[in-house]
């Protein structure tokens, strides 16, 4: 990359980039030597047998239990990339959204669009209209989401989180070639007991959740949770009548929800587990920033300042000639979901029913253009509604063969519409997406002595159904109608070969397929459908606990072999989603956690990731005159050699926690957090307009915990230098050689206090 811009460096001609290349290029060797060295620490550490090592020390690295593989693992036993965040240690980092989440977790990217995007190591999706699916599979307490607009959210309650890097083939299946965010609420208990959190900040920002868990009966238990959190804009719009509209300010947060879940024993085998939620989001949408001084119609009169936090945007949305058509909020997204597990535990096998049903609405209405005499407006309103069904039929006891076999079922209805007012013509889309998925799936596993093997295979069947309209006024007589049907399906298969040393360190080896179902293009004239995508992913690594479990290691290798990728590009009013030829994509990963002393503690990851086109025919509305290559791509040029989007070379979070006892009253802490997300493209394009340079953020925190545990207050701030960053940048097309670039500005600096009160 060069000559990348960012707000608070304009004119940066590529000092900064040599800095962080050079800093990836240090990292890349630090994380091959790290990688490489815990294997050689391990065997040391195998062949050093001391009497300490018949003693558990009292100082240790706490045990994860995860359910990555649909049953109860610790996070060290089990042969797979995955991260695991309590949600104590959520709370601690000030992480309550998913968006907040990827900065910690090595791999993992999350960005603000129209709809979140969520990638891992490179892989994940462009689409953002009802006709495509996520590549990020999101689960909520067991049940799988389908939708790419809950890739962004607030979770309060929660136990856990986990993200698992790599498809996920033959256990998640459905659209989870680049992995699965799993979330995992907290449950009732068997003793009353709950909590109230509450923070204030700037920007008059306010955050509270609660909890209250306990038994109705001794066979009936309950808990429920909610949150609200509003705060005002973090940058001003000064588009004359916008403060009368309500968006004065954007980029505001005004949000809550409620979680109730009910556990019931029928019996000692039998149990129900009953959840209900409701989401309401009425925040005003993030403020587009223009990042390109070059295109013809600016002059010193025509735009506004340009300061990332003041804007001139007037979300006007008039629809001419269409009477029906309109905007109620400028952005908005409501979700209700229901989920029912019954699990029956035999003696020999376990039985799990996952049932559940989610509505998604909706709501996107953003300027375009960014300019105040040049209106583009883009408007999207999406309603889908899910029911999925799984049934797991699992082995129990710790004996050598461990299994599970099941099968999945999802419906899915989903309708779009997308209006671009061009006056005196709308330019209106609307497409219907109807899903219907069906996967078979069996894992087995197999332990001789310290060698372990497993072997699983899922079998994916999805028909879809996509109606089309486009049209530019009410009974166009020449509007477009369009049915299309597709059917695809695929083997997934997964193989992992693991060791594991005497002293518990457990090395790995895996291959694993992955696969994504093709969609349609709904932001296009024809409607085009697109293919399926695979993936063969290969991966070793090593988990290592050592010291007497005062350090926990974890390091990864992975390269993938990428076929037929689903990747969007604009063209003019319209977003065509196409299949590239092929891409590869290696990395290595390394995580850390270490207790240097009694009371301070080291926590941290670092990520290399390599990604390139290995072959990729298509046009560039932008720039016509790019060479073509006649050989393979005919009369198209070829982006061979191009980077992924949205795939950081390098990224690197590390965190510093020192505690120390007041007295006897209770513990204070400090805590300091470093944050470095490298160099990336946002376009299949690499243009410097849509890239980004390194960005390294700073976090801090110090609180009090009184000696029983019952109360805890912190203070904390995050970006701690004001950075002025790009959370996101893309492409809105206008006419056919003209591509608007833009960006969404990243929140400043934001600071604050907490208060907790446990009971």
């Amino acid at each position: 990359m060069r000559d990348m811009k960012t707000p608070d460096h304009p004119g940066n001609k590529g000092g900064g980039i040599m800095i962080t290349k050079n800093i990836a290029r240090a990292g890349k060797a630090l994380l091959l030597a790290g990688a490489s060295g815990l294997v050689a620490a391990s065997a040391a550490a195998q062949s050093a047998q001391t009497a300490q090592t018949a003693q558990t020390s009292a100082l240790a690295i706490e045990e994860i239990i995860i359910t990555a593989e649909k049953r109860e693992s610790t996070l060290q036993d089990t042969p797979i990339s995955i991260s695991a965040i309590s949600g104590d240690a959520l709370a601690q980092s000030s992480i309550y959204d998913t968006e907040t989440l990827s900065y910690s977790v090595p791999g993992l990217t999350i960005q603000r669009d129209v709809v979140g995007k969520a990638v891992i190591r490179g892989v994940g999706t462009e689409n953002f209209t009802v006709g495509g699916d996520p590549g990020v599979a999101t689960y909520v307490d067991g049940a799988y989401i389908a939708r790419s607009s809950v890739a962004i959210f607030d979770f309060f309650d929660v136990e856990r989180i986990e993200v698992l890097r790599g498809p996920q083939g033959t256990l998640y299946g459905r659209n989870a070639t680049g992995g699965v965010i799993n979330v995992i609420s907290k449950a009732p208990t068997s003793a009353f007991e709950g909590y109230v959190r509450a923070g204030y900040g700037n920007f008059d920002s306010f955050r509270a959740e609660g909890a209250i868990s306990g038994p109705i009966t001794t066979q009936v238990r309950a808990r429920i949770a909610g949150f609200v959190a509003n705060r005002d804009g973090f940058t001003k719009n000064i588009f004359p009548g916008a403060k009368e509209r309500g968006l004065g300010e954007l980029d505001t947060k005004d949000l809550w929800a409620l979680r109730g879940r009910i556990d019931v024993d029928f019996t000692d085998s039998l149990t129900l587990e009953l959840i209900g939620d409701i989401y309401r989001d009425d925040s005003n949408p993030p403020a587009f920033f223009y990042t390109d001084d070059t295109l013809p119609w600016q002059t010193p009169t025509s735009i506004f300042p340009r300061d990332p936090r003041v804007v001139a945007q007037g979300f006007e949305f008039d629809a001419p000639g269409f009477a029906n058509l309109q905007a109620n909020t400028a952005g908005r997204w409501d979700q209700t979901g229901v989920t029912a597990r019954l699990r029956w535990r035999g003696e020999a096998v376990t039985v799990t029913s996952i049932s559940a049903y989610r509505d998604i609405e909706f709501e996107w209405l953003n300027d375009g253009d960014g300019l105040s005499d040049f209106v583009v407006t883009y408007f999207q309103q999406d309603f889908s509604e899910q029911f999925t069904q799984e049934i797991q039929i699992a082995s129990v006891g710790d004996g050598r063969l461990q299994w599970i076999v099941g099968g999945f079922y999802l419906n899915e209805d989903a309708n779009g519409i997308y209006a671009v007012p061009v006056p005196p013509i709308t330019v209106l889309f609307e497409g219907a997406n109807q899903t219907d998925a069906f996967g078979i799936f069996a894992e087995a596993s197999y332990q001789l002595g310290d060698f372990g093997i497993t072997a699983g295979i899922r079998y994916n069947d999805e028909k879809k159904k996509g109606d089309f309209a486009f049209s530019l006024f009410d009974n166009d007589p020449n509007g477009f109608t369009q049915q299309e049907k597709a059917s695809f399906s695929a083997f997934t298969p997964r193989f992992v070969l693991d060791y594991k040393l005497e002293n518990g360190t457990l090395v790995y080896a895996s291959a694993t397929r992955g696969f994504k179902s093709g969609g349609f293009s709904f932001l296009d004239v024809p409607l085009n459908a697109f293919d399926e995508e695979f993936i063969w992913a290969y991966e070793t690594g090593v988990k290592a606990r050592l010291a007497q479990d005062r350090v926990q290691a974890n390091a990864a290798f992975f390269y993938y072999n990428y076929k037929d990728q689903q990747l969007s590009q604009v063209t003019m009013l319209a977003t065509r989603t196409t299949n590239a030829g092929s891409s590869t994509i290696w990395g290595v990963e390394l995580e850390l956690s270490a207790l240097v002393t009694e009371r301070l503690r080291l926590d941290g990851n670092i990520a290399y990731l390599n990604t390139k086109f290995d072959e990729f025919c298509t046009e560039d509305t932008r720039n016509p005159s790019l060479p073509i290559d006649v050989a393979n791509c005919g009369t198209t040029p070829n982006l061979k050699g191009n980077e992924l989007p949205r795939s950081p070379d390098f990224t690197a979070n590390a965190a510093l926690t020192y505690s120390f006892p007041v007295g006897e009253i209770g513990t204070a802490f400090v805590r300091g957090e470093w944050q470095f997300t490298g160099d990336q493209f946002f376009s299949v394009f690499n243009r410097d307009s849509v890239a980004q340079e390194g960005v390294s953020l700073f976090n801090a925190s110090a609180g009090f915990e009184n000696s029983d545990g019952h109360w805890t207050a912190r203070v904390w701030v995050r970006n701690l230098t004001d950075k002025t960053y790009f959370s996101n940048l893309f492409e809105s097309g206008v006419i056919n050689t003209l591509v608007i670039p833009q960006g969404f500005v990243a929140p400043p600096r934001t600071y604050g206090g907490t208060l907790t009160f446990r009971f």
